[in-house]
């Protein structure tokens, strides 16, 4: 890198010709130590969860984190999403619909990027907040076009379609889709259990983890209706009992990984986007066999930006598991695991570079960073924490033309 940048200095002083060799070599060298040594810009994060509001933090090139700042008050936000292409955030408030603090809802939130980027943590701006039409909202998604937010409701085992308006403001639910059904747990499974919906890369399908029934739902997303409709190949039905949680996409977009909360296992699928099809390739655990998993559970489920790695979070164990993509059929395999340093690691996320992972351990307050490795896949704690209230999801601002992970 550093030859790089000399060389390209060298070629910008090429006007001064009658400086001698000698200069010029001093001159194009001071440019490029400058160069290499330019400091990297941190990167812009948020942080909700169960305490007094949203936070907001950076992540240092080093791993170290910037102090919390309350830049939002709100109820339970549990769950976040970003605009594809406009500075606004997007957070339910996970709560019964007659709660008389805060019904269930979900507001849309201005930032200003300009004074993140510059390293000041100014307060978000309220633009508006719609009720939610279910109880107890833990997830939001918004399409990638940025016309739609998509709601899982896990109490009433549903799903809420908001339209999105111009100015980016939400507007009132136009569909709610009702699960119906049981699973075989009668603790955890009575009932529907809508747990997440997942956007696939073509934008015309919604994957949704309903952790009541063990299946994941496929529905097609009818922009011009402003409805979510029951797809060709409706659901992948998954283990009893084994209860899914989140999804999250390869790059390529013709895999599928689904962590189950309740069995504690990840399973991959074939995903077919013209078809809007799921077929599963392989279920694994995501504790070393011979722990013990009983009171434990799964939260998060993450692919690196390289599409080589799947992790996923393990609560009660405390560890982050490692699993490797296999190339040839997009099966994934444990590796490893990982303590997280806390306890409870309800969700976590990998940076935008794909450098480290942050883990949130809800049951400690506690933020912990990691070094990934881009050949192994392992992690590496940096030494850096910070503090947060029962911290539980995490958001990185990006690029406008980059895709929100």
């Amino acid at each position: 890198m550093r030859h790089l940048a000399t060389l390209r200095a060298a070629c910008f002083f090429r006007p001064f010709a009658n400086t001698s060799k000698k200069a010029l070599f001093w001159m194009a060298l001071a440019m490029a130590w400058g160069l290499a040594n330019t400091p990297a810009i941190a990167q812009v994060f948020w942080i909700g969860g169960y305490g007094p509001g949203i936070y907001a933090s950076r992540l240092n090139p080093d791993g170290s984190m910037a102090e919390p700042k309350l830049v939002a008050e709100q109820k339970a936000p549990s769950f976040m999403a970003i605009h594809p292409s406009k500075d606004v955030l997007y957070v339910v408030t996970e709560t019964m619909r007659d709660d008389a603090s805060q019904g269930a809802a979900i507001v849309a939130y201005g930032f200003d990027r300009k004074a993140y980027l510059a390293g000041e943590q100014p307060q978000l701006k309220r633009l508006n907040t719609e009720k939610v039409h279910g109880d107890v909202p833990c997830h939001v998604a918004i399409d990638a076009t940025g016309k739609f937010a998509i709601v899982a409701n896990y109490i009433s085992g549903s799903v809420s379609l908001f339209p999105l308006n111009d100015d980016c403001t939400l507007q009132p639910e136009s569909d709610t889709v009702q699960h119906q059904g049981s699973g075989p747990n009668d603790a955890r499974q009575k009932g529907p259990h809508a747990h997440c919906s997942a956007i696939d890369p073509t934008n015309r399908w919604v994957l949704v983890a309903d952790l009541g029934l063990d299946r994941v739902k496929v529905y097609s997303l009818d922009a011009k209706n402003q409805k979510l409709k029951e797809g060709p190949f409706p659901e992948l039905v998954l283990p009893p009992g084994s209860g899914p949680r989140h999804i999250a996409f390869h790059p390529s977009g013709k895999f599928v990984y689904v962590i189950n909360e309740m069995g504690m296992t990840l399973t991959a699928a074939n995903w077919d986007a013209e078809q809007g099809k799921l077929e599963k390739i392989s279920d694994g655990s995501t504790v070393p066999e011979g722990k013990p998993s009983e009171g434990g559970s799964t939260a998060e489920v993450v692919v690196h930006p390289n599409g080589k790695f799947v992790y996923g979070s393990n609560r009660g164990h405390n560890t982050i598991a490692l699993f490797t993509v296999l190339q040839n059929n997009g099966a994934a395999k444990r590796i490893e695991n990982f303590d997280t340093l806390g306890k409870t690691p309800r969700n976590f996320r990998i940076d935008p570079k794909g450098q480290y992972l942050l883990a949130e351990n809800q049951d400690s307050d506690m933020i912990y960073s990691f070094k990934i490795d881009s050949a192994t896949g392992f992690l590496k704690p940096t030494g850096h924490s910070i503090r947060a209230e029962k911290p539980a999801c995490i958001k990185f601002l990006l690029d406008p033309a980059t895709p929100n992970r």
